[in-house]
């Protein structure tokens, strides 16, 4: 499955963007399924990137699911690459909300390969009208190594709007 965008993102300054992403999905088996994307792209403020993204998931019962997923992204303007290795599992509450957990740990290549935080959150996602218009709610804790790997808690409210094309988020 082969894919391009263009848009943009309306926030301070304004974020112009075009991506191109690959992906493909494989069933292991009855319960596991293994899925893997490649993305490219252009940001106005950020420059050329390339981002590789591989995920096991499988259905746990009563509406839950389990994912785990790794990812490595080259930021081309500070020569290195950002991995990023997350588990997390799903709820689906109602037909308009679903409650996600995760759990991860963040590292990057420069100076060297290492980790420089770990996090967790919880994200409440909300379809707030139709298939185009969905708010989340996400409390977390992150412990950073610039901070002495200390806790770090923040609230992240978000609302976004689909205009065009189909989404696949739940």
């Amino acid at each position: 499955n082969l894919s391009t965008d263009i848009g943009g993102r309306l926030r301070l300054p304004p974020e112009l963007f075009w991506r191109m992403k690959a992906r493909k999905g494989w069933k292991i088996d009855n319960d596991w399924a293994l899925n893997a994307q490649q993305r490219f792209y252009y940001y106005h403020t950020e420059g050329w990137g390339a981002r590789s993204w591989v995920g096991l998931n499988r259905s746990l019962g009563n509406r839950w699911h389990y994912y785990n997923s790794s990812e490595l992204e080259w930021i081309h303007s500070d020569r290195e690459f950002v991995g990023a290795h997350v588990h997390s599992v799903q709820k689906r509450l109602n037909t308009r909300s679903v409650i996600t957990p995760r759990i991860g740990v963040l590292g990057e290549s420069q100076p060297t390969w290492r980790t420089t935080s770990y996090f967790t959150d919880i994200t409440w996602r909300y379809r707030v009208y139709d298939d185009w218009l969905f708010a989340e709610l996400i409390p977390a804790l992150e412990y950073r190594r610039d901070d002495g790997f200390d806790d770090q808690a923040s609230i992240v409210f978000r609302i976004e709007m689909y205009f065009a094309g189909t989404i696949d988020r739940e």
